[in-house]
């Protein structure tokens, strides 16, 4: 019997507009009604995820940073793995001398240690390439100004930086130059205690080792008395994958990637069609079967 659902956003619940369908919210509704839980597991942080869940009237709880926190409906920190600062320096070392833009999530905002609107145009012309969003969604009242590229603010010394009170999420970097990002992950290798992978080819998000949305998610189960086998999850992309390493009930639309897809117990229709309904509906035949 399923009694959680826990859904990735980009590329799974939502599209590449960035909304949540009639279809899969209706869904989300169909999933209260019979009394299972739905939770969001994304790489976005705490501000990132609830604009969205505003918008519909939407509160649920959420894995954040990739596994970074877990947070209650209320946006209370339930659970954290956050990492280490004395690694900070090394990682965006590598970044930066390779003229790759990134940016720091942390507890108590964004930074980076490039110049904030050279990081914020690399990140709209991205936004713009890959998800066809507009460079006027950016601005003071547009769709976008609420994305961690419009709060920036720089970081002069790292060493000082570290002391500060505060705790890093995760830090993600993004370049067209497919090679140089490529070359960072071939560097990170050698860094002990971070976890790194990406959510799509021209990124590298980096995190604790430890701070995975399967392993959070696998925590808060113990501490729920839930089994694996009462968890459903859905993704797409490397940072759904332990995920789909952990837990046997899992959905993959069919625009994730192909790791994913050999994971996943069954593949739905894709995230432009409603594969996060059509996931829903697969469980909740499930359940009705069992309850016969």
């Amino acid at each position: 019997m399923i009694k959680m659902v826990v859904s990735d956003m980009d590329g799974t619940l939502l599209n590449k507009r960035s909304e949540i369908s009639s279809g899969n919210l209706e869904a989300i509704h169909r999933l209260e009604d019979n009394h299972i839980e739905f939770v969001i597991a994304s790489g976005r942080d705490y501000h990132g995820v609830y604009n969205v869940l505003d918008r519909y009237g939407l509160t649920c709880e959420a894995i954040l940073g990739n596994g970074s926190e877990y947070v209650d409906k209320q946006g209370n920190i339930l659970m954290s793995c956050y990492m280490d600062k004395a690694l900070i320096k090394p990682v965006v070392s590598i970044f930066s001398d390779k003229n790759i833009p990134y940016m720091i999530f942390t507890t108590k905002g964004f930074f980076t240690g490039a110049e904030p609107m050279m990081v914020r145009d690399a990140f709209i012309q991205r936004s713009g390439r890959r998800f066809g969003r507009a460079r006027e969604e950016f601005e003071e009242n547009g769709k976008y100004n609420f994305l961690p590229c419009n709060h920036l603010q720089r970081v002069e010394d790292f060493d000082e930086f570290a002391g500060r009170d505060l705790q890093v999420m995760k830090i993600e970097a993004f370049s067209d130059d497919l090679e140089k990002i490529s070359m960072a992950k071939e560097e990170l290798k050698n860094i002990a205690g971070i976890s790194y992978l990406s959510s799509f080819e021209d990124n590298v998000e980096v995190t604790d080792q430890e701070a995975q949305k399967g392993y959070i998610l696998e925590k808060v189960i113990k501490l729920r008395g839930l089994s694996k086998d009462e968890v459903m999850v859905t993704g797409d992309g490397m940072n759904d994958i332990s995920m789909f390493e952990i837990f046997p009930n899992s959905y993959a639309p069919s625009n994730a990637q192909d790791e994913i897809k050999k994971l996943a117990g069954e593949i739905v229709c894709s995230s432009e069609d409603d594969g996060f309904a059509q996931s829903v509906e697969r469980v909740l035949k499930i359940n009705m079967l069992q309850w016969m």
